[in-house]
């Protein structure tokens, strides 16, 4: 598959078969997300992974409604930024590395046939101090998004035009 093909055949998936994800294409989606672009090369990203179906289940709780997905995953990783490592300690920095890194390991599970799906965390804030909370973390290192890995029970792929016209402005607005 080469990388547009990647790019556009890309889906949320929410269910997940038992199939075990390998420690090799772990290994690979996680180099994928330390392989992005971040300001001046800060590399703000964290990443805590998990496997352990418990920790799976609290990480959903705390993280909310919409994250039972979560619970069907082989491999759930939790994307933070540690605002002490961002450029200039900025916000925007921070959050836009980190999800460049997020984006990178679900662009890299889809190359690999394994399924994933974002689940937001910040900036609702009753949801990050949760995840912080379970896993005792710093103030400054704030979670940004859970990510759900697993093979899909549907493994339909297909390259879909997502292109709108208007949302194109040449040369105005």
């Amino acid at each position: 598959m080469d990388a547009i093909e990647n790019i556009l055949s890309r889906k949320s998936v929410r269910e997940f078969s038992d199939k075990e994800i390998s420690e090799k294409d772990l290994k690979t989606i996680l180099t994928a997300g330390m392989s992005g672009p971040s300001a001046v090369n800060m590399r703000p990203f964290e990443f805590i992974v998990t496997r352990k179906k418990a920790l799976l289940e609290q990480i959903a709780e705390a993280n909310g409604p919409y994250s039972g997905p979560l619970k069907l995953a082989n491999v759930g990783i939790i994307v933070c930024g540690d605002t002490d490592k961002a450029y200039l300690g900025k916000e925007g920095y921070w959050i836009i590395d980190s999800t460049i890194a997020a984006q990178n390991m679900i662009l890299a599970a889809n190359a690999l046939g394994i399924g994933s799906v974002w689940l937001g965390t910040y900036p609702e804030k009753a949801k990050y101090t949760a995840i912080q909370k379970l896993f005792s973390l710093s103030n400054h290192v704030i979670p940004l998004g859970t990510l759900a890995f697993g093979y899909p029970l549907d493994n339909k792929r297909e390259v879909r035009d997502l292109y709108e016209y208007e949302k194109v402005h040449l040369d105005k607005w």
